[in-house]
């Protein structure tokens, strides 16, 4: 249960950065994203996922 709360917390902590800090680009990447396809949203979703579970096993977590 620690693991979870934590990496909640370590996205709520990452969102609210990039929000805290550019707040003006965010509609301009939302703009971005939706001019790509569904399929190319889910891979690269599925990307970042898997670099995310590699740097958890890398980092021991």
């Amino acid at each position: 249960m620690d693991k979870i709360l934590f990496a909640l917390g370590s996205v709520a902590v990452f969102e609210g950065f990039f929000l805290a800090i550019a707040p003006g680009r965010i509609p301009k990447v939302l703009e971005m994203l939706s001019k790509f396809s569904n399929s190319e949203l889910s891979r690269f979703g599925l990307i970042i996922m898997a670099v995310g579970v590699a740097i958890l096993m890398v980092s021991g977590v």
